[in-house]
């Protein structure tokens, strides 16, 4: 289903908080204070309810709405995949290694989405 809108209203928050600890670092004569993003994982949950093709163009749907309301390139963060059956999750993802195919549909879905900034530095932050 993509984005809801109280993914968007968080993600807003979040830049909110960013721009008025910027303007309050910018009024003390702080002008070299380093603004940092928070760090923000793409959740895709039950995407072994999906054919992969639905997959792929959901995470393209996804990350189109992000470069509407982010600052930072949506391709260049991480998507994780996660079953919709138990045990099958974030949680059994470790080094590189995955309990029931997620880390496999992962790389299968990567061969399938084609990264529009491969090989482009982003002037987004």
């Amino acid at each position: 289903h993509g984005l809801k809108s109280a993914d968007f209203e968080f993600l807003d928050m979040l830049q909110e908080a960013l721009d008025a600890n910027a303007e309050l670092a910018k009024a003390h004569g702080l002008n070299r204070v380093k603004n940092t993003l928070p760090p923000i994982q793409i959740v895709l949950t039950k995407c072994d309810l999906v054919k992969q093709k639905d997959l792929a163009r959901r995470v393209l749907m996804v990350r189109q709405q992000l470069s509407t309301s982010l600052r930072r390139e949506p391709s260049s963060l991480p998507v994780m995949l996660v079953s919709a059956k138990p045990g099958v999750g974030f949680n059994n993802v470790r080094h590189n290694t995955a309990k029931g195919g997620v880390l496999e549909l992962q790389r299968e879905l990567a061969a399938l989405v084609p990264n529009p900034m491969a090989g482009k530095a982003s002037s987004k932050w």
